[in-house]
């Protein structure tokens, strides 16, 4: 296949930053607020609408933390923020509502039911640590199976009857998916994130840093939240791609340092739907490593590939927002929107990673996850 140098004006994003149509509104900062549609049976700790599980109810600040058990940035949220929040639940000043989500497959479901039968004993913050602490290197690896979950729980203390037989019946699933459905309504789109009375706080100054979280803690009125559409500045692409829409795209191997922020460029500009928020997708993809130039991934050898929105990587999730219908974009994706320092399958840890998608379907009307 002959293809040509392309000059290619990516926009680059923050870490926080989404994208949006040209003629949408900003997206509204994520609110809790957005209902479960019926009552279900819920864990200790947890009620409706939102089903988040609660500790502490008084006081003039509230602190929500969307998070899934198999997310790597959440577990390092908590190895840096999870003795000041220990110390929040125990001074009791402070309400702390934990929203345990499933949108990362499986195993996600499995880890989060594991979650709500240890907070009917009571012991949700254990079982919490322990989960965050055992997290697996791979994704939905199926190594949490009844008997090696009990196992573990047990360590910390946390094995009655009442609770095994929770984990073998699946007991909350239908809680689960309640809390799943509150993140998709409400327009969570990344876990980690934190809301401080409502508000985000910015997640690549005060996630990671405990100084940082704990100044916005102790005062909300500092909070800057980060801007709903930001403000691009140019990258020139330096490598060459293809761009005919429907052939498995080649791509040249990039040169120099990898760009930090995310990367987001149209090839080919489509003119059907438009992804806006969490629809389901089908598209065709090259996955490259930018350090080697490496192919790692191409849907193109097997078949489309469908996912909701909401399931997919960070850089996915916002990079594709605004994308039409028989476009091809190229995303350049840094590791703290993929996978991580701990990466995942084929792609190594720390790596900063090229997509070329081309956007064969969305399903229009809200994707179920």
């Amino acid at each position: 296949m002959r293809f040509s140098k392309v000059s290619l004006n990516l926009i680059l994003i923050t870490s926080l930053a989404f994208l949006y149509p040209a003629n949408s509104k900003a997206a509204p900062t994520p609110s809790p607020t957005n209902a479960a549609p019926k009552l279900i049976t819920a864990p200790k700790g947890s009620t409706p609408p939102n089903y988040e599980i609660s500790f502490n109810k008084g006081g003039k600040t509230t602190i929500d933390i969307w998070e899934d058990f198999q997310c790597a940035n959440c577990a390092k949220f908590h190895t840096i923020n999870g003795d000041f929040l220990s110390k929040v639940i125990s001074d009791g000043k402070i309400k702390i509502n934990f929203h345990i989500l499933s949108f990362l497959g499986a195993d996600s479901v499995v880890l989060a039911n594991a979650a709500a039968c240890a907070a009917d004993e009571g012991k949700f913050l254990p079982a919490h640590a322990q989960l965050f602490k055992l997290q697996s290197e791979n994704k939905n690896s199926g190594i949490w199976t009844n008997e090696f979950l009990q196992t573990k729980m047990a360590e910390v203390g946390i094995g009655s009857t009442k609770f095994n037989k929770c984990i073998e019946n699946k007991k909350y699933l239908k809680w689960v998916s309640a809390v799943q459905k509150t993140a998709t309504n409400s327009r969570i789109l990344a876990t980690p994130t934190v809301l401080i009375n409502g508000k985000a706080i910015n997640r690549a100054t005060d996630y990671y840093n405990s100084a940082a979280f704990e100044s916005v803690v102790t005062d909300p009125s500092s909070i800057v939240a980060p801007s709903s559409i930001p403000t691009p500045s140019p990258f020139k692409l330096n490598f060459p791609v293809s761009k005919t829409f429907g052939t498995e795209p080649v791509i040249g191997k990039p040169t120099g340092s990898p760009p930090t922020n995310l990367g987001i460029g149209d090839l080919i500009v489509g003119v059907g739907n438009q992804i806006q928020s969490n629809e389901k997708i089908t598209v065709q993809y090259v996955l490259m490593d930018w350090e080697s130039g490496k192919i790692l991934e191409s849907s193109w050898s097997s078949a489309p590939f469908t996912s909701s929105l909401a399931n997919l990587i960070p850089g996915w999730q916002r990079g594709l927002i605004g994308m039409k219908v028989g476009g091809r974009r190229i995303l350049i994706v840094p590791p703290d929107l993929a996978y991580g320092d701990k990466g995942s399958g084929s792609v190594g840890p720390n790596k900063t990673l090229i997509f070329v998608i081309d956007l064969l379907a969305v399903k229009i009307g809200r994707a179920h996850v």
